[in-house]
């Protein structure tokens, strides 16, 4: 049994409502719980992380300064002063800083133990836990469309990004693993794209849908699917938004699954996740190894 999550930044409650999508209503789910901590809104960062580890962002260390980490002390330094800026600021103090120095932040990650640390569970990459690389790239397609990119070639890429992301997720139910999560900044992206464009968003919301449905169609008999995100997304278009910032993130954060339960709070992932993954039995640590020639390899200059 493997229970894949996927962590769909940014899947709005309301959206799915407003777009009638069944592709994200599986047997339960609905609006959940989430939490703002050095914002006013929800932040990717220390959200993810919560999920993750099921911890308060003062427990896992994902919060204000610690959400990036720079190889630079003094610039590491800054970041803390920085961290309770509002998202739009800090991105463009990083982006200031990038061009100035050539020095590169990285998601700052969580030395607390999280549902990835089971027995054969795997994540490919989730913010404030493992590799955020794949969320920087996003950001940047985000900032490089405020300075003119075309909209076919951030789609071209953002699909790109997603489809190896959903890729990774379905390959992974060909394997012994107990847990398998990746983040999926997709829909985060779109949103702050095209928060006035109705259209655009929907065409988003269902390529996403459609990826989400291959993945329940690969599902075995004892495999479980989540669907859970950080929060939502205020838009131009959508009537409960009226009087909001379009592109800011909504309280609007969603859950569904398979299963006939879903975690009602961001805080209660973990242990939901845990609880469905205790029966499984991966056949892993009966594994073989593999006799690997290594003296040719040695030859190849493959090995030291």
């Amino acid at each position: 049994m493997t229970v894949v999550v996927l962590a769909l930044d940014a899947l709005d409650a309301g959206l799915i409502d407003h777009f009638d999508l069944d592709a994200y209503r599986l047997a339960s789910g609905g609006e959940i719980e989430t939490f703002a901590n050095t914002q006013d809104v929800p932040y990717t960062p220390e959200v993810w992380a919560t999920v993750a580890t099921g911890l308060e962002p003062a427990e896992h260390g994902i919060t204000g300064g610690g959400t990036s980490e720079w190889e630079n002390p003094a610039l590491d330094l800054a970041s803390t002063v920085t961290g309770h800026l509002d998202e739009s600021t800090r991105g463009t103090l990083g982006k200031l800083v990038r061009s100035r120095t050539g020095t590169r932040e990285r998601i700052g990650e969580t030395d607390r133990e999280s549902m990835f640390d089971a027995d054969d569970a795997v994540v490919h990459n989730w913010p404030g836990v493992h590799d955020g690389q794949p969320l920087q790239r996003a950001w940047d397609l985000m900032n490089a469309v405020a300075e003119g990119m075309s909209r076919s070639e951030f789609e071209r890429e953002l699909f790109g990004l997603c489809a190896q992301q959903f890729g990774w997720a379905r390959e992974m139910l060909e394997h012994p693993v107990s847990i398998a999560g990746v983040h999926v900044h997709t829909l985060d992206a779109a949103g702050h794209a095209y928060a006035d464009d109705e259209e655009a968003l929907r065409r988003a919301y269902e390529r996403v849908g459609e990826y989400v449905q291959e993945i329940v169609a690969a599902l075995g008999e004892d495999d479980e699917l989540l669907v859970v995100s950080d929060h939502g997304m205020r838009t131009e278009f959508y009537p409960p938004d009226a009087g909001e910032k379009p592109a800011s993130h909504s309280w609007r954060a969603y859950a569904s699954s398979t299963a006939d339960t879903y975690p009602k709070s961001v805080y209660d992932v973990r242990r939901w996740v845990e609880e469905r993954a205790a029966a499984s039995e991966t056949g892993a640590s009966d594994d073989e190894g593999i006799d690997m020639p290594t003296e040719r390899l040695r030859e190849l200059g493959y090995l030291d």
